[in-house]
């Protein structure tokens, strides 16, 4: 679990081609911060600002932990736990894995319940991993990554790959270029960095 308050901040100003790298990074999750326990519905709405509507209609597959999620306000979210997004998924299986899905006793006994968090309700601030799909990624993603999300240092300079597509960056409070970007995470490859990443508009 990182501790958001003691990263590093990195900024990056990126050009089409460097945001859809790092857009990519959407699927295998990225951190964002929790001040402790609290329910989904408040995480979707009042730490990833996500529209009530939006929420109902457009994210029809949510699972945390890896477990399906049938009620959003009967859901808990604690620092360490995994929430990933979706639209609705294609063919019976993603049928049965929708929220509230008519078929949802096929899944057994595999659904989220409210004590699957894998934290304690006593949990202190940090982050829950957000993975997004599909859709889901493109719609809420930009957003999502421009307000700042956490990651390893081996995971940015994996998505900075050899710098391309890079317009501006910050360390810190200082400027500076890829390169030297590049070095910096190199020397603490398992160091947490709060990352804010928009898209330039000249």
């Amino acid at each position: 679990m990182h501790d958001t308050a003691a990263a590093t901040t990195v900024e990056l100003d990126l050009d089409e081609r460097g945001m859809a790298r790092f857009m990519g990074l959407l699927a295998s999750g990225v951190g964002v911060g929790v001040p402790g326990p609290c329910g989904l519905d408040a995480f979707l709405g009042d730490i990833l600002r996500l529209d009530p509507d939006y929420v109902q209609n457009r994210l029809r597959t949510i699972f945390v932990n890896g477990q399906p999620v049938d009620d959003i306000a009967e859901t808990m979210l604690s620092p360490g736990d995994e929430l990933a997004l979706s639209v609705a998924m294609p063919g019976l299986v993603g049928i049965c894995m929708r929220l509230d899905s008519p078929f949802k006793s096929f899944r057994g006994d595999i659904t989220h319940g409210r004590a699957a968090s894998r934290s304690h309700a006593e949990a202190q601030a940090g982050t829950v991993s957000v993975k997004l799909f599909n859709f889901i990624a493109l719609e809420i993603g930009p957003g999502l990554m421009a307000r700042g999300v956490t990651l390893s240092g081996e995971r940015l300079a994996r998505a900075m790959a050899d710098g391309q597509g890079i317009v501006a960056a910050r360390f810190g409070d200082t400027d500076c270029g890829a390169s030297e970007l590049a070095a910096q995470l190199q020397a603490g490859p398992d160091a947490a960095y709060f990352v804010r990443a928009a898209q330039h508009t000249p």
